[in-house]
Formats: structure tokens, C-alpha cells, sequence
């Protein structure tokens, strides 16, 4: 009796901190919902597709110049102190700066041969890297934000940055910039709110100094093994665009960038969830292994039936909100949303998965994970976009999820069943 009031009061915690990020992560994701209706509009399908490439570069860009040290701050939280914890992230953000500056100096060199590759604007290809270390540091703020449990810091950063990038973005195509001027808006509004976020944190120019040379010896470790995983999400989303685009026309990676954008109010769903339950999940099994495990399992269960019904309605309330959103030239996007969205749940599914392994630190098994992930993403989208279209290269996606979804399944149960046995010793 007693063990079922806790559980039910860790599902009551768990929704309430999952009903905040809901809100506070729709905000940011309100913004390319509430600028469609003006970018599908004011911009050609080709110009819209350069805008999705823009967001797909940088958004895979994001652990090259991170170095996937949002979750290694993730991950060590709780075995610092908070001495050890600002000296970590101070040469994060250092080694942050560092990257931006180094990849930016090769890409402006090779632009000419990038740019015929990435069938993107030379250049701009300089403030791909720029938006993608803004990016980062943005996203590292708010990590800090939520395990420190500052929610007002959190929500604020996320209003500012969204109030800021719609703004900046209207005024810049009001006065005929075209795609550039979504760009710019969108780089300066993240980067007015990061500045923000990092001084409410306590960081300022001061923190900016040379870190020890051990830190960064432990960083780059932890990133040469932790690439994949920290990119997997990112890569299958630019494989996806850049397969459009390369195969079947600039045009074809807009299609897939509109529809996905639909598809991306699912995944800030799972994602609030994803925030709210991480630090309880980790919490759980450092302090209570036998107890936190029956918890644990009945949380995930819930959040695999939720997450699906979930999908389902999110996939119907788009068929109907689509067409009002999207301008005509755009509409063709609509009937791809059947394929995007169970392609997202299983995402997540996967991401869920993933979890279990962050808290064991199993760093190569996460990144083997993932880089079978992206592997089999790349040779089926290749092998399948030429026959079946956009289609073919989001059922690549949904393919290459599933299927690890399914292996790292396994994985996690035959390390839950080993917990339980540990557990069941000890008693005895």
C-alpha cells in the first residue's frame, strides 16, 4: 500500500515536471510554427529549402563544436561538487569557443568545394558553424538550468530566445532579406538569449580564461567516444534533407523540412518528458536500485503507451492544421506526415533506451548503438530515395530506429534482469 502511494506520487511528480518543459520547450518550438504561415508564404519553395539546410548544418554541427559536452555535463552532474562542476563547465564553454573559432578558419578556406557539396551558399557557410556554437551553448545553459532545478531561469531563456528570433526574423523578411534575414534573426535571438541565460548562471568575460590542460584531456576523451551518440539525432536528420536534396532537388529537402516540422511537435513532447525524467531516472537507480527499479519499469511502460497514442494525435490534428498553415505551394508536404511521425516516435523510443546506458556511463555501448543507427540510416535512404521518393528516405528513418530501438531493448532488459538478480543476492 505504502509502495503504491509512492509510485503513484513519483507519476504525479514526474507529469507535473513533464507538463512544465511541455510548456517551456513549446515556446521555442512555437516559433517556426507561428513564422510559418509568413516563411511558406514570403518565401519560394527552393528559398525555403536553404533555410532547412541552414538549420540542418548547424543543427549537426552542434556536437562537433560542442564536443557532446552537454551530456557529459548531464552525466557527471551529480558527482560533482559544485567547486568541480563550475571549473567543468567553464572549460566546456572555453573548448566550445575554441572548436567555433578552428572549424570556422577550415570551412572558410574549403567554402568553395563545401558549398558544392552541401548545395548550400558559400558565403554563408561560416555562420552555419557560428549558429551551431550558439546552439550548443544555448542548449548547455538550459541543461544547467534543469538539473539545478531553476525553472523560472529556464523559462525565461526559452521566452526570450523565442520572442527575440520571431521578431528579428519578421522584421528582416518585412524588409526583404529573404532567407538571409531568417537567418540572421534566428542567430541573433539565440545569441542575445544564451548571453542572457550564462549570466544568470553567474558566467561572465572573467570565466573565459585558459582552463587546466587536464580538463581538456578528460573533455576530448569523453567526446571521441561520445560523438556518435551525441550526434545521432542530428546526423539522420541531415542525412534525410541532404539525400532530398541531392537526389531529388533543393526542393524536396523544403517538402521534408515542412513536413518534419509538424513531426517536431511530437518530439517536444517526448521531449519534455525526457527532461523531467532523466534526473528522477538517474536519482532512481544510484539511490534505490531494488526499490526504484519496479518505478522505474512502470514509468517507462506508461511512456511507451503514452508516447504512441500521443503520436497518433498528433499525426491527426496536423492533416487538419496543415493546410491552413502551410501556403499552397507547400501543401504536398501533407500526405508525407503518415511517414515522418511514426518515424519520430520510434525516436524516441530509442532515446528512451538510451538513457538507461547514459546512467551507466556505458559510453561505447550507446555510441555503437548509434553509429548503427546513422549507418543503416545513410544505406537505406541512399538505396530508397531514388524509388520511393521522400517517403522511401523517411521510411529509412523509421526503419533504422526501429531497429535499434528494439537491440538496445534487449540490452537494457538483460541489464535490468541482472540488477534484479544483484538485488535478490544481497537479500538473501
Amino acid at each position: 500500500m505504502i509502495r503504491r502511494a509512492f509510485e503513484l506520487k513519483a507519476k504525479k511528480f514526474l507529469a507535473m515536471q513533464s507538463l512544465f518543459y511541455a510548456v517551456a520547450n513549446s515556446i521555442e518550438a512555437l516559433v517556426p510554427f507561428l513564422l510559418a504561415p509568413i516563411l511558406t508564404r514570403m518565401l519560394n519553395p527552393t528559398d525555403y529549402g536553404v533555410w532547412v539546410l541552414f538549420i540542418t548544418y548547424a543543427t549537426f554541427l552542434r556536437p562537433i563544436v560542442g564536443l557532446t559536452t552537454q551530456d557529459a555535463i548531464r552525466m557527471r552532474f551529480y558527482d560533482f561538487d559544485q567547486k568541480q562542476l563550475d571549473q567543468f563547465t567553464h572549460t566546456v564553454l572555453f573548448a566550445m569557443l575554441a572548436m567555433a573559432v578552428g572549424v570556422s578558419a577550415v570551412t572558410f578556406v574549403f567554402r568553395d568545394a563545401l558549398a558544392s557539396a552541401a548545395m548550400f551558399p558559400a558565403g554563408w557557410l561560416v555562420s552555419v558553424v557560428v549558429a551551431a556554437f550558439l546552439f550548443e551553448v544555448f542548449y548547455t545553459a538550459l541543461a544547467l538550468h534543469q538539473f539545478h532545478n531553476r525553472r523560472k531561469d529556464f523559462l525565461k531563456t526559452q521566452v526570450v530566445q523565442a520572442v527575440l528570433s520571431m521578431t528579428l526574423i519578421t522584421a528582416f523578411l518585412l524588409t526583404d532579406w529573404d532567407w538571409r534575414g531568417v537567418i540572421l534573426g534566428r542567430m541573433l535571438g539565440m545569441g542575445i538569449a544564451t548571453l542572457i541565460s550564462l549570466r544568470a548562471l553567474g558566467f561572465g568575460l572573467d570565466h573565459f580564461r585558459v582552463p587546466q590542460r587536464s580538463f581538456y584531456r578528460s573533455i576530448s576523451a569523453f567526446a571521441l567516444l561520445y560523438w556518435p551518440t551525441g550526434m545521432v539525432v542530428m546526423a539522420v536528420a541531415m542525412t534525410g534533407k541532404v539525400v532530398a536534396a541531392r537526389y531529388l532537388g533543393v526542393e524536396a529537402s523544403a517538402m521534408y523540412g515542412v513536413a518534419a516540422l509538424f513531426a517536431s511537435a511530437f518530439w517536444i513532447f517526448n521531449q519534455s518528458f525526457v527532461l523531467a525524467w532523466t534526473p528522477w531516472l538517474f536519482r532512481k537507480l544510484k539511490t534505490a536500485p531494488a526499490e526504484g527499479l519496479r518505478e522505474v519499469v512502470s514509468v517507462s511502460a506508461l511512456y511507451f503507451l503514452v508516447a504512441s497514442i500521443a503520436g497518433l494525435g498528433f499525426y491527426f490534428v496536423s492533416l487538419f492544421a496543415a493546410p491552413i498553415v502551410l501556403g499552397e505551394a507547400f501543401h504536398e508536404a501533407i500526405p508525407l506526415l503518415k511517414y515522418i511521425m511514426p518515424a519520430i516516435v520510434l525516436q524516441g523510443f530509442f532515446m528512451h533506451n538510451m538513457k538507461f546506458l547514459h546512467f551507466d556511463k556505458d559510453v561505447i555501448l550507446m555510441s555503437a548503438c548509434s553509429t548503427l543507427t546513422i549507418v543503416t540510416n545513410i544505406w537505406l535512404s541512399v538505396s530508397w530515395a531514388m524509388t520511393m521518393g521522400i517517403e522511401g528516405i523517411m521510411l529509412a528513418m523509421a526503419v533504422s530506429f526501429g531497429a535499434t530501438f528494439l537491440i538496445s531493448g534487449i540490452l537494457v532488459l538483460i541489464r535490468y534482469a541482472n540488477v534484479q538478480e544483484r538485488a535478490k543476492a544481497v537479500v538473501h
